[in-house]
């Protein structure tokens, strides 16, 4: 950490989140938006709880488990879900529960990433270096989430699990999976962070052809990522009510497919678990360079996993993190002689497609763990951009 980032609080030791009038606000939010869901579809247990890591810092993984109450003798590997940067469980309220209704031979559990959501919230670079990991490299850094996830899944007992993640969640499952491929029994990316490569000579072009006023902001947000700044750390500098008008906004703008209380509870949720003592967010300058693009890029990452299942990619028609990234994982794994990777557009959704189109999302993922085949509208090919194309819609 450099002194600057000493001044503004981002090393100092966090207290105990749990007595925090925002965790407790926080809670609140996550339990009325899981009750709408759960009034949607009764036929499903809901379950939410701390799964304790056991280690010296008492740290827990915040937890939601989901199952049909339809009776069935055979239970399949379940469903784990990691949320994406910032985020939490509460984001999966459109998800969890209908999930489990297609699924009625799993539980479905959504996790929040360790120092994310409502699960604790260790000092990101003193835990790491105690453990004598560095916290500046991709390794380090990855380490926090991935060790915290297994010790997750031995307290929990389970044996394998079908893992999914979106945006950064997407980019950890695969940091997971590359460390324990034998406790996964299927992969599936939604919207993945990380996926392409740096294309230099593009950012370049693109560069030279920008405005005076599009390179100041570029100079602006580079100064903000070397200081080790994040959207929370700036989220907590601000006055209460400019935060939650601010996060009001994007919520209400963005989520056009939700219901004003949704919407409501939602934002509130957003706010105050952004405005917790930060944590996992700084793993954010460790992986990934300026403009979210990873410094161990997947796409070459992915055609080395260890599974023997295919692997699933979902992405918003209008997605900011280009479907583009899939396909080349796709076309490389087919051309070394794998077609284990089914790469699908949903409709009428952007980056955040588990909200934004959740009825089509949860369908495709739903077939995606059931390894349904047969042609789908929402499957893409690399060999054919006439397809992709057509789901851009």
């Amino acid at each position: 950490m450099n002194y600057l980032s000493s001044l503004l609080g981002l090393d100092s030791a966090p207290p105990k989140i749990t007595t925090l009038p925002m965790y407790k606000a926080a809670t609140d939010y996550e339990s009325k938006l899981l009750s709408l869901s759960k009034s949607k579809y009764p036929t499903s247990n809901l379950k939410v709880y701390d799964v304790d890591l056991h280690d010296d810092s008492e740290n827990f993984i915040h937890t939601v488990e989901v199952s049909s109450k339809s009776k069935s003798k055979k239970s399949n590997d379940p469903l784990v879900i990691m949320h994406g940067y910032g985020n939490g469980i509460g984001y999966l309220f459109r998800n969890l529960l209908p999930l489990s209704t297609s699924l009625p031979n799993r539980r479905v559990f959504g996790i929040d990433m360790l120092g994310f959501g409502l699960s604790s919230r260790p000092e990101f670079y003193s835990s790491l270096k105690s453990s004598d990991q560095d916290p500046q490299s991709v390794a380090g850094a990855e380490s926090f989430f991935v060790e915290s996830l297994e010790k997750w899944r031995e307290e929990q007992g389970l044996d394998k699990m079908v893992l999914a993640g979106h945006s950064m969640g997407g980019y950890l499952s695969v940091a997971y999976t590359e460390k324990y491929p034998d406790r996964v029994s299927k992969l599936i990316l939604l919207s993945p962070v990380g996926v392409p490569q740096a294309d230099e000579e593009k950012r370049t072009k693109q560069m030279a052809k920008a405005s005076l006023r599009f390179k100041v902001l570029i100079g602006t947000v580079r100064t903000f990522w070397r200081m080790g700044l994040t959207p929370m750390s700036v989220l907590r500098k601000m006055p209460e009510g400019k935060g939650k008008a601010l996060v009001d906004g994007y919520v209400f703008r963005r989520m056009q497919l939700l219901e004003d209380e949704e919407k409501t509870l939602l934002s509130g949720y957003f706010y105050n678990i952004g405005c917790l003592p930060g944590s996992g967010e700084y793993c954010l300058q460790s992986i990934l360079d300026v403009g979210v693009l990873a410094k161990e890029p997947l796409v070459d990452r992915i055609p080395k996993l260890k599974l023997t299942s295919s692997i699933g990619m979902l992405y918003g028609a209008h997605d900011w993190m280009d479907v583009d990234g899939g396909l080349e994982v796709q076309k490389r794994m087919e051309e070394a002689g794998s077609k284990n990777v089914d790469v699908r557009v949903v409709k009428r959704a952007g980056h955040l497609l588990n909200l934004e189109n959740p009825a089509e999302c949860n369908r495709i993922l739903a077939d995606l763990v059931k390894e349904k085949s047969g042609h789908d509208p929402s499957k893409v090919n690399w060999k054919s951009r006439a397809t992709v194309d057509d789901n851009r819609i």
